[in-house]
């Protein structure tokens, strides 16, 4: 069996949104229960900031902003740490009271890199023998590994590398994956 960590490998603003989305939603179709959270680009605007950010708890549902707004002319952004810290502190009660099936880490930033946010629930999760996804900036790549070591394999944004370690987890998404079967000549498999 693969680590029960995957880390989706990305280069510096490049975040992989969409593979990770594609992941939770062919697992919530199949009612799959998730914890953690998901970065998601605000629908409907055609001219949005780079700091238009929105942060989805995926146990509950809710989206949240999580960007300070300042302003049109702004150069860089600012996280409120105050929602962050209760969407941590959020997704560390749902991996006990709603026992999920995958923690989905939307990024591995700075401030997990630091110790504190979702970094205490990749932990918890691994404890507790729960999967965790994990989007992983190259610039944070160092310290991700120096986190999580063996416990973590590194996988490309690609559905296939995706849909393969999550079979291995018990994770179908629904999607064709290839077995060892396949791999020998065998059919594809649901």
């Amino acid at each position: 069996m693969s680590p029960l960590i995957a880390a989706l490998v990305y280069a510096d603003g490049v975040y992989p949104e969409r593979a990770i989305a594609r992941v939770v939603e062919r697992l919530r179709n199949r009612d799959i229960r998730l914890a953690g959270a998901l970065q998601r680009a605000p629908d409907g605007m055609a001219e949005r900031h780079p700091c238009d950010l929105l942060i989805e708890n995926l146990a509950t549902g809710e989206v949240t902003a999580i960007a300070e707004y300042r302003g049109k002319q702004a150069r860089g952004c600012r996280l409120d740490v105050g929602l962050l810290t209760e969407l941590a502190e959020a997704v560390h009660a749902s991996l006990q009271a709603d026992a999920p099936r995958l923690l989905v880490v939307n990024k591995f930033g700075k401030i997990e890199a630091d110790g504190g946010g979702l970094r205490p629930a990749i932990a918890e999760a691994v404890d507790l023998g729960i999967a965790v996804l994990a989007g992983v900036p190259a610039r944070n790549l160092d310290r991700w590994r120096a986190f999580a070591g063996p416990l973590a394999v590194e996988l490309p944004d690609d559905d296939a590398a995706l849909d393969h370690w999550l079979a291995q987890h018990g994770l179908t998404t629904g999607q064709r994956t290839r077995t060892a079967a396949t791999l020998a000549g065998g059919p594809w498999t649901m």
